[in-house]
């Protein structure tokens, strides 16, 4: 029983260091790249659907004057002369300014 366990033990270990040597460094390696790439993918997918919202954003920006003008009210909180605001949402950090 214990020859056969050593000679057991001695191709276990043989194979285990083959599979080492030929797949060991070069393996792990190979896993760690093809890891980079998925994660830059999935980045670059981000990245253009990112670009497209800021495409249609630049069109709209370019083409639509009354969303340019709606940006500008509120944004900056203008109003036409002769126009009179009423703001409809109450801020509970301005409530306390007063």
């Amino acid at each position: 029983m214990s020859r056969q366990l050593t000679t057991r033990t001695r191709w276990i270990a043989g194979l285990g260091l083959l599979a080492l040597v030929l797949f060991g460094p070069g393996l792990s390696h190979l896993v760690r790249l093809s890891l980079v790439e998925r994660r830059l993918d999935r980045r670059l997918a981000a990245l253009a659907a990112r670009r497209n919202e800021l495409t249609q954003e630049q069109q709209r920006l370019e083409s639509d004057p009354a969303y340019v003008e709606g940006l500008i009210r509120s944004t900056f909180k203008l109003a036409q002369p002769g126009e009179l605001v009423i703001p409809l949402d109450s801020n509970p950090s301005s409530d306390k300014t007063r």
